[in-house]
């Protein structure tokens, strides 16, 4: 009986490791591919703000710290100037942003207002679109854009879901974001186009490239500044102006409009 019931939970062992070890890839996989969860406030803040603004913190922060960038503007976009002075002044005398003296008698803020710029605060550094230098202008030169999210493409059947910029056929193109190679090569709409997944893991999609550079791979590495082509008219641009459509897609898969961004890192060049 022995001989015949040894093999038998040998093989109930196995099969149980197996599944353990399925179950374990399971997790992991699931862990890895988790999409983060975007709060609600998040883009329609940081689209709010001002160009000028932003650039403005971003100047006044140089030299005080690494998050003063995002110290600053939280206070300036969530205060009145009056309101703002006093905490803006502490933060350039190199106070951090959590020693901040928020009450005493020359202001009286309510824990409303103060909770919000500490969570604009949070939004800033986690999200950090701002961040001064992080990202690269695609485009070589000055090219034409406005903001065209959301304008009806082929009748209405779906809308825009990123920025045109416009310059003449060959301008030469370049990776917004640190990051790696996810896609390459012709699709329908964008025609050559380059798809990028960045280290702040957001996706950056570049269509209707004349020309992918050569070097490129999918899955290898690519900093912020190289090249990654040139402006051209492919895919449904065809009778289209040469033109560079720019997209960033949410880890969440949510696309976001790229205009107020690209207005800032146009000044990074």
């Amino acid at each position: 009986m022995k001989k015949t019931t040894a093999p038998f939970n040998r093989l109930i062992i196995l099969i149980l490791q197996v599944l353990l070890i399925i179950g374990i890839g399971g997790i992991t996989w699931h862990l890895l591919h988790k999409t983060k969860d975007v709060p609600p406030d998040v883009f329609p803040y940081l689209t709010s703000l001002s160009p000028e603004l932003i650039l403005d913190c971003q100047k006044e922060g140089e030299g005080v710290s690494k998050t003063a960038w995002a110290d600053l503007l939280a206070i300036k976009s969530t205060l009145s100037a009056q309101q703002s002075s006093l905490f803006v002044k502490q933060i350039k005398q190199g106070i951090s942003f959590n020693q901040i003296t928020w009450n005493n008698q020359e202001m009286l803020l309510s824990p409303e207002l103060i909770k919000k710029a500490k969570l604009r605060r949070m939004f800033l550094l986690n999200y950090p679109l701002f961040e001064p230098k992080r990202y690269f202008f695609p485009v070589s030169g000055m090219p034409w854009y406005q903001d065209s999210w959301g304008a009806d493409r082929e009748g209405g059947k779906r809308r825009h879901e990123g920025t045109d910029l416009f310059a003449k056929e060959g301008t030469p193109l370049y990776n917004v974001c640190s990051g790696k190679i996810e896609k390459l090569g012709w699709n329908r709409l964008g025609g050559e186009r380059v798809g990028i997944r960045g280290d702040d893991e957001n996706y950056y999609y570049y269509a209707h490239l004349q020309t992918i550079e050569p070097s490129l791979k999918v899955g290898q590495t690519i900093a912020k500044g190289v090249k990654i082509g040139t402006m051209g008219h492919t895919g449904d641009a065809l009778t289209t102006p040469d033109h560079l459509h720019f997209g960033i897609e949410l880890p969440n898969g949510k696309w976001i409009n790229p205009y107020p961004f690209l207005k800032v890192w146009q000044n990074y060049q």
